[in-house]
């Protein structure tokens, strides 16, 4: 009985952290905190930083005709019900820009309803002034940051 533990064990490990090559021994697989997401509007580029490093850097699309306004922002709540596949909702936190007083600004995934032709979309400018992702990256994402986690987004 205590093989078999052991045996389930170490298949857990398997499962859950990488193996260093000269040991064979499991090592843990860190990854930084996030303590801060950047948007690149010209580059189309969302990166999170921990620690002052890039832990992940993903491709975007942004609103038609520049919609997306530049400032400063928090991850002010989650929607694991959006349309979007997932979303997770940015508050300002300065005053709202002159553009997009009032509105809702979001970081999100594909419309669910389009399926794998959501692929399609990505690297145009498609949304209605939010900031949108592959399913699998707002997948990760949503798991790498906390609410309250600042956003910049730069133009």
């Amino acid at each position: 009985m205590k093989t078999s533990s052991a045996v389930c064990f170490s298949v857990a490990l398997a499962n859950t952290r990488a193996f260093d090559d000269n040991s064979g021994y499991p090592r843990p697989i860190l990854l930084p905190r996030v303590d801060k997401i950047v948007v690149d509007k010209s580059r189309r580029r969302l990166t999170l930083m921990g620690r002052q490093r890039v832990v992940r850097s993903y491709r975007i699309s942004l609103g038609e005709n520049g919609r997306t306004p530049a400032g400063r922002y928090v991850i002010a709540g989650r929607n694991p019900k959006s349309p979007f596949h997932l979303a997770l909702r940015l508050s300002r936190q300065a005053p709202s820009a002159p553009g997009h007083a009032g509105g809702t600004l979001q970081l999100h995934g594909t419309p669910d309803w389009l399926g794998p032709l959501g692929a399609a979309l990505h690297g145009s400018d498609w949304t209605t002034g939010s900031i949108a992702v592959a399913n699998d990256a707002i997948e990760e994402i949503w798991n790498l940051v906390t609410d309250g986690t600042p956003v910049v987004i730069r133009p």
